[in-house]
């Protein structure tokens, strides 16, 4: 009897606009983690990012990466959602 591989555990992927303070443009960041509570997931975002010194976010998309992205810096930021590390990707504009 064989068994099929277990099926990889679904990579989130979490756009949002973040703030260091308020009086500063947003910046927007794209999170890549995984996480089997989905209910939390916008509280886990939220907690992550105030950890990195973002007062104010505001998510503007959740979705769940289906394949391994092409390009970098997903790519490397796949990966090591893959290892159980968020990783978070800052955009300058």
């Amino acid at each position: 009897m064989s068994s099929a591989p277990p099926e990889p555990k679904p990579v989130h992927l979490i756009v949002a606009d973040v703030w260091k303070n308020k009086e500063d443009e947003p910046r927007q960041v794209h999170l890549l983690l995984m996480s089997d509570d989905t209910d939390n997931l916008v509280n886990i975002a939220l907690q992550l990012l105030a950890n990195e010194g973002y007062d104010e976010a505001e998510l503007l998309e959740i979705g769940t990466l289906t394949e391994q992205p092409d390009e970098e810096p997903h790519l490397s930021a796949y990966k090591n959602a893959l290892t159980g590390q968020a990783a978070l990707i800052e955009f300058n504009e």
